[in-house]
């Protein structure tokens, strides 16, 4: 019974976060890097709260379902996949620091992401990509039981990695977008 309300609250962690996640972007991307006003500003910074209170939540019953995997199964840490996962949680949690520190203030200063400096924007991108991909990928992972026991940790970081580049290939390419002005006008043609 324990295990299933750990199952459960570490399901709903992850489900509410990614969520959180996918509003904020959507949210910050209709300013197209321009400076936001205080109330876009604020809605960043408690989305951020949130989702570090979720992250928190995570670590702890993901930490509690490995105890009590080991402790049934003495092997159980022995899933190469598992340590794939935690891996990667932890680069979305060193990237989260990045985030609060250094990305936030950057999107939310009166210049906005288009008035920094190219390599704050260069910075920004890459800290949003490994954020989305790594709490995209750390879900599969959850749920990817056929990888149990079978994959190499190699193997999925490389699914990993690559998932990462190609999506900052199209981050990139979105930037570019922004910084010329090119965006609004697919925007207009595309309906979006």
């Amino acid at each position: 019974m324990f295990k299933t309300f750990l199952v459960y609250s570490h399901l709903i962690a992850a489900c509410v976060a990614i969520a959180v996640i996918f509003f904020q972007d959507a949210a910050l991307m209709k300013w197209r890097g321009r400076a936001m006003d205080q109330k876009a500003i604020n809605d960043l910074h408690r989305d951020a709260n949130r989702i570090v209170t979720f992250l928190i939540l995570l670590w702890v019953t993901g930490l509690a379902l490995v105890i009590l995997g080991q402790m049934n199964n003495p092997a159980y840490l022995m899933n190469q996949k598992l340590w794939a996962k935690f891996t990667v949680v932890s680069i979305l949690t060193l990237n989260g620091l990045l985030l609060h520190s250094y990305s936030f203030p950057l999107v939310s200063s009166p210049k906005g992401l288009l008035g920094s400096p190219k390599s704050g924007q260069l910075f920004v991108l890459v800290t949003a990509v490994i954020s989305l991909v790594s709490w995209l990928f750390a879900c599969y992972l959850g749920i990817a039981r056929h990888w149990n026991n079978v994959a190499p940790f190699s193997y999925v970081m490389t699914v990993y990695a690559v998932i990462v580049c190609i999506s900052m290939i199209g981050g990139l390419l979105y930037l570019r977008f922004w910084r010329t002005g090119s965006l609004l006008y697919m925007e207009r043609f595309l309906k979006i």
